[in-house]
């Protein structure tokens, strides 16, 4: 538990966003508040982005009797970095912000291990390693995608690398940190990220135009420019579930996807990188929308 006089003293606000997460919002939040003690400053405030389930209603309940989980419900969809931000707004003199996903369960030491991994390396932004149902670690950070990961991870040219090099680029899995308790990276996922108050005032707050993917490295983008450190802590561990998604809620994702990677190009790179992949990314819409089609 966060038990320190130091960690006692800091405020940290969980920002959970809830989109149809009935199945596994009451053990995140268990989860969570099982890393704390009674004397710490803390609340979860989970946004919810119109849920058509019983996710309100679960988070109804829990909020009878833990008075730090605050609820703010959207009448539609936002998306991840609108809400987010809503979050962070709402609860501006927070010291620390921790944005993590519904459909987790953080390791009962890991809150005060990100923090104290930046504290130590004097970052902005920390993440924690982020574990799959079976135990294998999952994009947990990042490095800047550059040309070549946009062209062969995110299209459909990855097909014809066979040494798969640029994806594996983009994951760091091209080396071993497994012994490193907290290291510098390019980017954190925004699934498992802590966020000082300091970074919000000098960074500013998620690009609402990226509905969903990618706000995470544009943020980091824009704090490395100004400075400002991002860490990873292999002591922080979350484990991710995922799954459950209906059909409308995947066809949000994968239409997301195809923007955000269009976006963050438009956005970050000069305009011969732009000339050079965004007639690839229309091609791949094409080619993923004739496959949906003669799927069917």
């Amino acid at each position: 538990m966060l038990s320190s006089h130091k960690m006692n003293n800091n405020r940290i606000a969980i920002i959970i966003v809830t989109f149809n997460s009935e199945k596994y919002i009451s053990n995140c939040i268990n989860a969570i508040q099982n890393n704390f003690s009674k004397k710490n400053l803390y609340e979860i405030i989970i946004i919810d982005n119109n849920s058509s389930d019983e996710t309100v209603k679960i988070i109804k309940r829990i909020q009878a009797e833990h008075p730090s989980v605050k609820l703010i419900q959207n009448n539609k969809n936002l998306g991840f970095a609108k809400a987010v931000n809503l979050g962070i707004r709402l609860k501006k003199q927070s010291d620390y912000y921790l944005l993590i996903n519904p459909d987790t369960i953080i390791n009962g030491s890991s809150i005060i291990n990100l923090i104290r991994c930046a504290i130590k390396s004097d970052s902005g932004i920390v993440g924690g390693t982020t574990y799959d149902s079976n135990k294998a670690q999952s994009g947990s950070f990042f490095r800047f995608p550059n040309l070549w990961v946009g062209l062969f991870d995110f299209t459909n040219l990855r097909k014809f690398d066979r040494t798969d090099y640029w994806h594996k680029y983009f994951y760091y899995l091209d080396r071993d940190s497994s012994n490193r308790a907290c290291f510098p990276v390019d980017v954190v996922t925004g699934g498992f990220m802590l966020i000082t108050k300091k970074t919000i005032k000098k960074n500013g707050y998620f690009d609402e135009k990226f509905f969903m993917y990618l706000e995470d490295v544009d943020f980091c983008l824009r704090a490395k420019k100004i400075g400002i450190k991002v860490s990873h802590c292999n002591d922080a561990k979350t484990f991710h579930f995922g799954g459950g998604s209906s059909n409308n809620k995947d066809r949000i994702r994968h239409s997301a996807w195809l923007f955000s990677r269009k976006l963050y190009y438009l956005k970050n790179f000069n305009l011969l990188t732009n000339i050079l992949i965004q007639p690839v990314f229309l091609l791949d819409d094409v080619y993923i929308l004739l496959n949906k089609l003669f799927m069917k």
